[in-house]
């Protein structure tokens, strides 16, 4: 039974996995989701019934209800705040990785991964879905592959029906006019070449983006121009940005160490973390 929920919570996506001795090509456990108070105490743990790894987390701002998605185990979850199973979407079977909703509180799906061809069925060669009515409309998303070759959309952040995305480990964060289904300039592409940084997740600011290297963090303009490069106490790992809703500070978290920063959007300046004592777990953030 999960604790009540109080505005400025956190659910931190956090399988529990086995971290003693981590194969990262066959990792996986339990779908867990911790809740957190704002100030990181913990408050209770829902799980989603889907053995695998949990990656992608949102709010429903319609009924308040959670959105999981879990592309190891090839499945959606549904909860609600009291942490029973709701029903979930009826869709063809998909590594979806990344659930989000846009201003209007519809529902996109992201495609965390690709291999081989296309299964003949309604979604096909869709790597990213958008609830229209009853159904949905199917958009194939640029990919550079990301750093496995295979990676497709990892993390999307709206900026109207601008989408920009990218594939985990990649050098190129993408933009997609989705009302006009049209490709756009990249936001950010990367210099190859050995030790170059690659992206991993991207969000939306206001008048900006924040872009998650690895090692670091970018703050860019709504155009792509670096305004600030942070970076982080550990050279690896670091893949999430999630923007707080109190407009001055965002999430800044390490999927490798199991560790979560709030940090300052003005400066980036670390004002509070947390350290979820798991490694190689810690995924989606999403703010009550």
């Amino acid at each position: 039974m999960s604790a009540a929920f109080e505005p400025g919570d956190l659910l931190l996506a956090a399988s529990d996995v086995d971290d003693r001795e981590i194969d990262l090509r066959n990792h996986r456990g339990p779908g867990r989701i911790l809740h957190l108070g704002a100030d990181f105490s913990a408050k209770s743990v829902l799980w989603t019934g889907v053995e695998g790894l949990l990656v992608g987390l949102a709010i429903d701002p319609a009924d308040g209800t959670i959105w999981g998605a879990d592309p190891t185990g090839r499945r959606l979850s549904h909860l609600g705040r009291d942490g029973v199973a709701l029903p979930v979407l009826a869709l063809p079977e998909r590594p979806f990785g990344t659930v989000l909703f846009d201003a209007e509180g519809t529902m996109l799906l992201g495609v965390h991964t690709r291999r081989g061809p296309p299964p003949e069925d309604e979604i096909g060669a869709a790597n990213l879905l958008r609830r229209e009515g009853t159904g949905w409309r199917r958009y194939e998303l640029r990919t550079d592959g990301g750093h496995s070759g295979f990676h497709a959309v990892s993390s999307v952040a709206l900026d109207g029906a601008v989408a920009a995305h990218l594939a985990e480990g990649g050098r190129h964060v993408y933009r997609h006019d989705l009302d006009a289904d049209r490709p756009l300039e990249p936001l950010l592409v990367m210099p190859e070449g050995e030790g170059g940084r690659r992206v991993y997740g991207v969000a939306a600011i206001a008048g900006g983006w924040l872009v998650a290297t690895g090692g670091g963090m970018l703050k860019l303009d709504r155009d792509g121009a670096v305004l600030a490069d942070w970076a982080a106490p550990s050279p690896r790992g670091w893949t999430r940005v999630t923007p707080a809703k109190d407009g001055e500070t965002f999430f800044f978290n390490n999927f490798l160490e199991g560790l979560i920063e709030r940090r300052r959007l003005s400066d980036g300046t670390v004002v509070a973390a947390h350290d979820i004592a798991r490694k190689c777990a810690l995924c989606g953030v999403a703010e009550l």
